[in-house]
């Protein structure tokens, strides 16, 4: 009951910034585009519980210095192999927990970091573009990383890291429920909010002034077909958050990959099962 009355209170917030979006557009227009891209691009982190601040501390590395920013990395392991864990939306790397756990007892040397606006990190945004950059910065200084394992957004932001940057060495990637094309964020953006197609427009003129680029542009499909590291594509069929087809569509177009599709483990993609066959696929490639 108390979930629901929640539910309920956040929609009726939803729609009233969208009605308040809607009737600016007329008189503010740029106040409209600045602040409806930063809401656009605001994750709702949860803050973290004390169990998962005590795991956290245990691999608490040092402070990346990311433009105006400090990023909180992490390190656990002395491993031979070199891997980096790139969590999703409002999310934080404490959910790479079970796997830490388990790529240390296999000779891995683990790295992760919090996104910006995430966890210990500081910011109030993120994108996708945004996270590349940082996964561009981290990656460039710890060059002996040759394996990645994402999930959500992290998945989205690593295709693009690997677009962007052909010449790489890393060996394989693990992607886990990425999502497939910026317009369905707008979609659900504009749903969410009850946003008039005026207000669309003028918040997607943002988007494009500030990344440069269409949203259509960024697409996890057009983006995989030129790329060639081994990957392992996951997606359970039950995804709430992010449509597995777009897994399917992906493993179609990027020749070196291989795709797992799940049924009743939901977005987050929790299980022991999964959690063996991602190691081994880690392991053999």
């Amino acid at each position: 009951m108390k979930k629901s009355i929640q539910k309920l209170v956040l929609k009726s917030i939803q729609k009233s910034i969208g009605s308040y979006f809607n009737m600016a557009s007329f008189t503010h227009p740029k106040w409209v585009a600045k602040k409806g891209f930063v809401l656009f691009c605001s994750p709702m982190s949860p803050k973290l519980k004390k169990h998962q601040s005590d795991f956290l501390a245990t691999g608490k590395d040092s402070l990346l210095d990311f433009e105006t920013k400090k990023i909180q990395t992490y390190k656990w392991g002395t491993g031979s192999k070199k891997i980096l864990l790139i969590h999703g939306w409002a999310s934080h790397s404490f959910r790479w927990k079970a796997y830490i756990e388990q790529l240390v007892s296999h000779d891995f040397t683990v790295y992760a970091f919090d996104a910006p606006a995430h966890g210990l990190s500081e910011g109030k945004i993120l994108h996708v573009v945004l996270y590349s950059k940082v996964m561009d910065l981290f990656l460039k200084q710890n060059t002996d990383i040759k394996h990645i394992m994402s999930h959500s957004i992290g998945g989205f932001a690593t295709i693009y890291w690997l677009f962007q940057n052909k010449e790489n060495p890393i060996k394989n990637v693990v992607i886990m429920a990425a999502p497939g094309e910026a317009d369905d964020f707008f979609n659900f953006y504009q749903a969410t909010l009850g946003l008039s197609n005026r207000t669309r427009r003028i918040i997607k003129n943002r988007f494009i002034e500030l990344l440069e680029q269409e949203p259509n542009y960024f697409s996890t499909v057009s983006f995989a077909k030129s790329l060639a590291t081994k990957s392992l594509i996951i997606h359970d069929k039950e995804d709430k958050d992010t449509a597995y087809q777009y897994s399917v569509a992906l493993h179609e177009n990027w020749k070196e990959s291989k795709l797992i599709l799940t049924e009743g483990l939901g977005h987050a993609l929790k299980s022991k099962k999964l959690q063996t066959e991602v190691i081994q696929f880690l392991l053999e490639n």
